[in-house]
């Protein structure tokens, strides 16, 4: 059962269109697993159509393509809803719908990262220029290197579990973690571990070793 959800602003700011692209994509992804969130997301819609309604000359809340506006408001599902239909790859065909298209026909194809023997990313190009998106894949009983944020980063659990120092997260779990905070996040031992994540800042890793070895990777990806 989903724990951790969007707070009020995330679903107020995501229910009126005005999240960054990034973190939009967090929120319906958490919609996919989450029920509660989505009812509060159509309320919020309702709402706000009902003051807009309440804002517009009488003339123009009275036409008849408004009126078919509001009656596709009520009756569409909120995003992130679940919705049939499988691609040709059962590990993306378990994710939502809204990592489809970035994921690919299969994620063994995605460009994954290597960090350590247990821990691998793969950026996502969602059109955020200001954020970083990816995908984390823990191997079971692995974990991320100890990092330190240096902005705000928001995790939605797709598979398996994790723990840190806060508890544990499982399938849907929405994490906020914040600028100065640091973690290291722990796969279960029977199950891997994958999560889409939205970082508004670069983490800076504890240990120096890893953090050679990425600018390494760096250097070797822009050559």
């Amino acid at each position: 059962m989903v724990r951790f959800h969007p707070d009020a602003r995330f679903l107020t700011d995501y229910a009126a269109g005005s999240l960054p692209v990034s973190q939009a994509l967090c929120v319906a992804t958490h919609l996919h697993y989450c029920p509660g969130c989505r009812l509060r997301v159509g309320e919020l819609t309702e709402l706000g159509a009902e003051l807009f309604m309440q804002q517009q000359p009488a003339a123009a809340v009275d036409g008849p393509s408004f009126e078919k506006l509001l009656t596709r408001i009520a009756t569409r599902p909120a995003m992130g809803t679940p919705q049939a239909g499988a691609t040709s790859d059962s590990k993306v065909s378990s994710l939502p719908r809204t990592l489809h298209k970035l994921a690919g026909a299969n994620l063994e194809k995605v460009k994954w990262n290597k960090v350590g023997s247990k821990f691998r990313y793969a950026r996502l190009n969602v059109g955020d220029r200001a954020r970083e998106t990816s995908l984390l894949d823990i191997k079971a009983g692995g974990s991320v290197p100890h990092h330190r944020h240096q902005g705000d980063e928001i995790t939605v659990l797709l598979k398996g579990s994790f723990s840190d120092q806060e508890g544990k997260y499982v399938v849907g779990d929405f994490i906020v973690r914040t600028k100065g905070e640091t973690h290291r996040p722990v796969a279960s031992q029977d199950q891997d571990c994958l999560c889409l994540a939205a970082l508004d800042a670069p983490i800076v890793m504890s240990n120096w070793l890893v953090r050679l070895g990425l600018r390494l990777l760096n250097r070797q990806k822009a050559a």
